[in-house]
């Protein structure tokens, strides 16, 4: 009984402070632009920002569709297990920060060698705020 209660007070606080009750808390797999035609669509069709560690492509995305993203690191840094880590902090911090999965734009998101020398505080800043240079950008025309 003690443990349903405490279990009880656990989500309501979750919710109380905006955390999200679901315990696999990931990017939904709809979100994610896996084939090749939709990743070539953002280098022919999308706007190109960049930033010390990262380029963006922008693509306004139709209305009846989910917002796509992809992530992608250069070959450049060395040894995929360096990769993989920088992809999983770059979904990480994409599926954290709201306004982007709210924005009619779809993302693809490249990280450049600098990459290795940010922490994860750096990347996050970094990429927010290129994010919303980009969104900016798109709402002011």
């Amino acid at each position: 009984m003690i443990f349903f209660r405490a279990l009880w007070l656990l989500v309501y606080l979750m919710v109380y402070f905006g955390c999200s009750t679901d315990l696999n808390n990931k990017l939904p797999r709809r979100l994610i632009a896996k084939k090749k035609d939709e990743i070539a669509r953002f280098f022919s069709h999308g706007k190109k920002f960049s930033s010390p560690f990262f380029i963006l492509f922008l693509l306004p995305r139709e209305i009846d569709s989910f917002p796509k993203v992809f992530f992608a690191v250069s070959k450049k840094i060395r040894g995929a297990a360096k990769r993989n880590l920088i992809k999983r902090r770059m979904r990480e911090i994409f599926r954290q920060y709201a306004p982007f999965k709210l924005a009619p734009y779809s993302f693809g998101w490249i990280a450049k060698e600098r990459i290795l020398t940010a922490n994860f505080k750096e990347m996050r800043k970094d990429m927010i705020e290129l994010g919303e240079k980009a969104i900016h950008f798109f709402s002011r025309i």
